[in-house]
């Protein structure tokens, strides 16, 4: 198990952090397609109780990478969010599902993003690496600083995202949000439209639709 502690920033200009971040020494690791389910109970217990059970898809070019996710509540409200994460890659998303599916469990939301990560490790205090993540959603570009707390702040004044505002609130949070501001009634699931779908995946060299995951 991990403790994953992480900061978003909204409405950055993707083209000028990508230049900061290259003027930085940070690894450019390439970018994917991300496809998530959420799986709870038909009550939504584990939502209730601040939990997550999520399975992912990444796709890159000749590669794709599925992981089952647990994450647990955050033990307690900051500037930053922290929560215990537990990982296990599957082979299958599919047969994944199915087993879940079979112990009770069913699909409660469903997400997609495109995310390009870079790694940044030179004038991280301590030394650990930081991860700098775009995320490209159906409703708005968000970046995020996953790495050691007392790095977060640091790391946001070199990149200039420390000028941007700051929220620990989850994606489904803030699509809630958009919906709200939108005059949209409330909806668990975020994913692209067919024509943006393929035009994203075709961008990432992708086939135009994913092998059947769920």
């Amino acid at each position: 198990m991990a403790l994953e502690t992480e900061r978003k920033y909204l409405g950055v200009d993707f083209g000028r952090l990508r230049l900061a971040l290259a003027a930085a020494g940070a690894e450019d690791l390439g970018a994917h397609f991300e496809s998530n389910v959420v799986y709870d109970t038909p009550e939504l217990s584990l939502w209730g109780a601040g939990k997550l059970l999520r399975v992912r898809s990444q796709e890159w070019p000749g590669r794709t990478c599925h992981v089952l996710t647990l994450k647990l509540p955050a033990p307690t409200a900051g500037v930053f969010k922290a929560r215990e994460e537990r990982e296990l890659h599957v082979e299958s998303a599919a047969v994944m599902g199915a087993v879940l599916t079979g112990l009770g469990f069913g699909a409660a939301a469903r997400y997609e993003k495109v995310r390009s990560v870079w790694r940044l490790a030179q004038d991280v205090p301590g030394g650990a690496p930081m991860l700098v993540e775009l995320d490209e959603l159906p409703f708005a570009r968000v970046v995020e600083l996953e790495g050691p707390p007392e790095a977060l702040d640091a790391v946001a004044a070199l990149l200039g995202l420390d000028k941007h505002e700051i929220s620990t609130k989850s994606y489904h949070a803030l699509h809630q949000e958009w919906r709200s501001a939108q005059g949209l009634p409330p909806e668990r699931s975020f994913v692209f439209g067919p024509e943006e779908r393929r035009a994203l995946r075709r961008r990432l060299g992708l086939p135009d639709e994913a092998a059947a995951c769920f």
